[in-house]
């Protein structure tokens, strides 16, 4: 018995940020002098990026004084704790999550939320206990006897590892109707420092959230079915792709070194999981492909 996603949903805050916006927020966080605000520009026209969402308004805003998270000064000192974006994300995933969920139910049948069997959610931007598993139970009237499994601080990888969880569970129940909820709030984050690595997460992430509803294959007729996993590792990038806890919040480290490394290691780590599926390049018609 096999497994397949019979339906997804997304959503995100409610502030959509220009990107040219974020770059001015970012020019007078960073102190940059015009030479140095033009060249961060140009990283920023090259993004492909036009908005972004996030929890936290201050990144749109044109004056200082306007900000709501963030000091009301140019230094914008005190600077954030992680205690004050720990309390961000508390008050704030929950709901971005439900609505996610709501938005993947859409094309169920009226009260299919109560036949949920399992919760899975997924973060590393934040945690909090009594956790958003629990929020979710209430908010969206879920069945209080639903198996919940809580995956935190995996990165980018755990939603994979989200998805494979769900397959064993569909695998062990062929009744088992498994939501994934995915929930990062990336802004949360932000850090005034001038590195590579500190720019590089300033300009790519946002807040937003994923929730996938996987099911039997043998339940559904149309859906992405799930069919292998692999899973092998390449300890090479450890250092080139990092999150770190600390005082003023999570640091992210992200080289200028990971396509480097993904070039070099994606073909072999590629060929074996197709070896072990029986496979070859030639049998994919579709490669998605993420460097988490």
């Amino acid at each position: 018995m096999r497994s397949c996603i019979s339906a997804i949903g997304t959503a995100n805050p409610k502030h959509r940020i220009r990107q040219s916006s974020i770059l001015q927020f970012m020019v007078r966080a960073f102190g940059l002098d015009s030479n140095n605000a033009l060249r961060l520009k140009k990283i920023y026209d090259h993004s492909g990026i036009d908005f972004r969402y996030s929890v936290i308004p201050d990144f749109g805003e044109e004056d200082f004084n306007n900000n709501s998270f963030f000091a009301k000064n140019e230094t914008l000192e005190p600077f954030p704790c992680t205690q004050n974006r720990l309390q961000l994300y508390q008050h704030a995933a929950a709901d971005i999550a439900a609505e996610a969920v709501s938005d993947c139910l859409k094309v169920m049948p009226d009260g299919f939320a109560g036949r949920i069997t399992h919760l899975i959610t997924v973060s590393c931007t934040g945690m909090h206990a009594p956790g958003i598993d629990i929020e979710l139970i209430e908010k969206l009237e879920l069945n209080r006897t639903i198996e919940r499994t809580c995956i935190n601080f995996m990165g980018c990888y755990a939603a994979v590892q989200g998805l494979k969880l769900a397959d064993a569970f569909c695998n062990g129940n062929e009744h088992a109707n498994v939501m994934v909820v995915c929930t990062e709030l990336c802004t949360l984050h932000f850090q005034k420092d001038i590195s590579p690595d500190n720019i590089t997460a300033s300009l790519l992430f946002g807040d937003g959230c994923a929730a996938v509803l996987v099911q039997s294959d043998d339940s559904k007729e149309k859906g992405i079915r799930m069919q292998r996993f692999f899973s092998d590792v390449s300890f090479k990038g450890r250092k080139d792709m990092a999150w770190e806890l600390s005082s003023k919040g999570f640091l992210m480290t992200l080289t200028g070194y990971v396509p480097d490394l993904i070039k070099e290691d994606f073909k072999c780590l590629a060929t074996k999981a197709l070896d072990a599926a029986g496979l070859t390049a030639d049998d994919v018609t579709h490669w998605c492909i993420h460097p988490g």
